[in-house]
């Protein structure tokens, strides 16, 4: 078993204090107590084999060692939180394309800014917009040739 492999509790925790520089608002983040994050930064430095961070009682500070690590872990951290993120989209169903129309001119603007948002969040979705008529909406979604309209009353 290799020892020198960190969890991502450790982790976490270790970038969310490097962060917060406040062991109750820490753990407050994390869900976890003060304690729990207390000991998990204490063994983690015991497996440094230096301080991470220096400590008062009215103060939390990283120290050099401490800098280094969160600097060499932040991008690391990220990327991996977007690929659990991509994944747990791609789970969603948010990937392929979404096919959207619309009826009038006001629904046309406000649908073309919700996709621009929508892209932004899930680039790997590609939104194609398309104008109908009224009489086209319920056949167009009953076949499955939208999944989405933006219609006003009655439809």
């Amino acid at each position: 078993m290799r020892t020198d492999m960190l969890e991502r509790h450790e982790l976490e925790a270790f970038l969310t204090l490097a962060e917060e520089l406040h062991f109750g608002r820490t753990a407050e983040r994390l869900h976890v107590s003060t304690a729990r994050i207390s000991q998990t930064i204490r063994k983690l430095e015991r497996r440094v084999g230096v301080p991470l961070f220096t400590r008062t009682s009215r103060r939390v500070e990283l120290s050099p060692v401490g800098r280094r690590l969160r600097d060499d872990l932040r991008p690391a951290w990220a990327a991996v939180n977007a690929a659990v993120a991509h994944a747990i989209e791609t789970g969603r169903g948010f990937t392929g394309t979404l096919q959207v129309c619309f009826t009038g001119a006001a629904a046309g603007q406000l649908l073309v800014g919700a996709t621009d948002l929508f892209r932004e969040r899930h680039p790997d979705c590609d939104v194609r917009i398309r104008e109908a008529q009224l009489a086209e909406l319920m056949p167009w979604l009953r076949d499955g040739e939208v999944d989405l309209a933006l219609a006003t009353f009655p439809v």
